[in-house]
């Protein structure tokens, strides 16, 4: 992907590779089957856990069909599944030609996001048969990848830097049913809690006071506070010791005690710390308690989520291998 700041037009080699239409080519009518016989894998005999999601009739089970390359949600499908990372390397691949990397004496910086672990943890928990069988399968991608870069620069030219953007936490029925308190939050109706209610009434207000919710900051209708020659901070303040009486709720703390630092020194207020901004925060972050999920990704309803302050989800090693390394 790119835009106008970069560029004018799509480079060359870039125009040639969508033209090939790749994605309906090789994935078209095909299905997402296991690269191994399933007697093989861990989680070969639960390949239909209740926690796992069917989303627009891909399936919970193998095999999983693409379906026609014309079908309404085709490129959806290739996201959820292997095919996706497939997709990116074959683009990888590419670029890596077209743009001449690594052919001069000039460092060349090379991102690339293999995003199907992702997609396949959220709808299916990384301990299921997707997941094992997507680690299989992006180790063969790494191998590949690797492969064509010793062709092409040489790995010994290569440093490989290996890390992610978060955990994989487990989904809810998966801890439930190894004896761990885990379940989802829902903020869709927060706004009509009894106890949100009854604040409305002592505020004098009889529309919506929660007007949205963008994980993990709630966004208050600062208007109608602003009408009633409300303060703002006391509003705040208000709903977020309503919000924290919610089970899974770990802390709500409000974007006046961030501005002002008005907290005391603990591990999840550091966190809450450094992940505000005064220009685009919300009015009250909310961090849930571990094991605690929003349901909620892209619109969609998931088997596991993640965005908490707790080390199983923000904890992600780095691994360097190649040049300069020992």
């Amino acid at each position: 992907m790119t835009s106008s700041y970069y560029y004018d037009a799509y480079p060359k080699w870039a125009e040639k590779w969508n033209s090939k239409k790749y994605p309906a080519k090789m994935f078209g009518g095909k299905s997402w089957n296991l690269l191994n016989k399933q007697s093989t894998y861990m989680y070969g005999d639960e390949d239909d856990n209740e926690w796992e999601m069917d989303v627009a009739g891909f399936g919970k089970t193998f095999p999983h069909s693409y379906g026609s390359a014309k079908g309404k949600y085709f490129n959806s499908f290739l996201i959820y599944s292997p095919a996706g990372d497939d997709l990116t390397l074959s683009f990888a691949k590419e670029l890596i030609k077209g743009e001449e990397i690594g052919k001069d004496d000039t460092t060349d910086f090379l991102a690339i996001s293999f995003s199907s672990t992702d997609y396949v943890g959220h709808l299916f928990s990384p301990s299921s048969l997707e997941a094992e069988d997507n680690m299989l399968r992006l180790d063969r991608t790494l191998a590949d990848l690797f492969a064509y870069v010793d062709k092409y620069v040489g790995l010994e030219n290569t440093l490989i830097i290996l890390s992610a953007d978060h955990g994989g936490p487990e989904a809810a029925g998966f801890l439930n049913k190894h004896g761990i308190d885990s379940d989802y939050v829902s903020p869709n109706k927060w706004d009509k809690e009894p106890s949100i209610e009854k604040l409305k009434k002592e505020f004098g207000i009889g529309q919506e006071l929660i007007l949205d919710f963008f994980p993990p900051y709630v966004y208050l209708n600062q208007k109608v506070i602003a009408e009633k020659g409300l303060d703002l901070a006391v509003v705040q303040k208000a709903i977020a010791n309503e919000l924290m009486t919610i089970k899974g709720i770990a802390t709500a703390i409000t974007s006046s005690e961030l501005q002002n630092n008005h907290l005391p020194d603990t591990y999840l207020n550091r966190k809450a710390i450094r992940n505000f901004n005064s220009k685009r925060s919300g009015d009250i972050l909310i961090l849930l308690s571990p094991q605690y999920y929003f349901n909620d990704f892209d619109g969609e309803i998931v088997a596991t989520n993640h965005g908490g302050p707790w080390e199983y989800d923000s904890y992600v090693p780095v691994i360097f291998a190649g040049w300069k390394m020992k």
